[in-house]
């Protein structure tokens, strides 16, 4: 394959990757509307907090979701000369505003909960509270299976952020669902805001959780060690054509895109031509071996030992005799 045909077949996959995180973004706002109406309706009629909190949560999806929109669509523009290395952060910009979001819902609900055990509430219409929430719980799951499918399969921080955010609402509208069973069989009014704490708790940790992922990209944190052993295997296949080894590997991740920079130490003897040929070919291999990578070499002569020397020297020889071997083929075939 010749750099330029790389060059297409990684550009249509950012193009298809990118309709796919789009047209997931685009589901999670639908959702969230359809689940703002509903809900809505239901807290009017029954006045459970557990019902207000999980409208409340609803909201903020919906205002989370569209930010998540906007930054999706951002991150896949191309680079350009102001943005050389492209427009990815702006993933975990929505990211960490998602966070923001969610710890502010977190408090109010716990605020509101607070007051609710202080003033008790009257609770009526259980049972039509009881079916909004199983609908919403299932649309969240079906939501959420879609979200985390896109997420993975394009490494989007903003969905893997919007998925944790729509998790949390399948406990939110559970939760709810438990607190007006409980109402409705025991009578226990104080179960619907203490429910609404525990709910509460659960959305502060989603937020630190998210926000932890959105501040690490954005402080460029290394990538996992496990790439880093992928390079190494990489690089490791080249020696005894001319390669020693390399060092200075620097990782980081910026959207759904992973850079990684290194210097090949490559033997001093090579020509020019040679030493950048391979060094293209280690380059190539790497972005084939890592999904989303985009590699960067800087090539340093060195010096290897004489063991090395030998090894290089014989698959050198044993690839020019292969060389050889294929032009006898081809002409021999002309010559028939």
């Amino acid at each position: 394959m010749t750099s330029v045909d790389a060059k297409q077949r990684i550009a249509a996959a950012h193009r298809d990757e990118a309709a796919a995180k789009n047209q997931a973004a685009r589901l999670s706002i639908l959702a969230a509307a359809f689940l703002i109406a509903i809900k809505t309706i239901t807290g009017f009629l029954t006045g459970s907090i557990s019902v207000w909190a999980s409208l409340l949560d609803s909201l903020m999806d919906i205002f989370a979701s569209v930010v998540n929109f906007f930054a999706v669509r951002a991150a896949s523009r191309p680079a350009d000369e102001d943005h050389t290395y492209g427009h990815g952060k702006a993933e975990s910009l929505a990211g960490l505003f998602q966070a923001m979001v969610i710890t502010a819902s977190g408090l109010f609900l716990i605020r509101e909960a607070i007051k609710r055990i202080r003033e008790p509430h009257e609770i009526t219409s259980e049972w039509l509270g009881i079916g909004t929430m199983a609908i919403a719980i299932a649309v969240s799951l079906a939501l959420v299976a879609r979200l985390r499918k896109v997420a993975r399969d394009t490494e989007s921080p903003a969905l893997a952020s919007d998925a944790v955010h729509y998790a949390s609402d399948i406990y939110t509208n559970g939760s709810a669902l438990v607190a007006l069973a409980i109402v409705y069989f025991s009578g226990w009014k104080i179960v619907d805001p203490i429910i609404s704490i525990t709910i509460s708790l659960y959305i502060l940790w989603s937020a630190f959780t998210v926000a932890r992922e959105a501040v690490d990209i954005l402080m460029d944190r290394r990538l996992p060690q496990e790439i880093d052993e992928q390079v190494a295997a990489v690089v490791s296949r080249y020696q005894g054509q001319g390669v020693f080894g390399f060092h200075d590997l620097r990782t980081r991740r910026s959207g759904s895109l992973k850079f990684i920079d290194l210097h090949l130490d490559v033997e001093r003897r090579l020509t020019f031509e040679q030493a950048h040929a391979i060094s293209v070919r280690v380059l190539r291999e790497i972005e084939a071996e890592i999904p989303r990578s985009r590699v960067s070499i800087h090539t340093d002569p060195a010096e290897g030992d004489a063991e090395t020397r030998r090894r290089g020297d014989a698959a050198r020889e044993e690839n020019h005799a292969e060389t050889r071997r294929h032009g006898d083929a081809a002409r021999e075939r002309q010559s028939d």
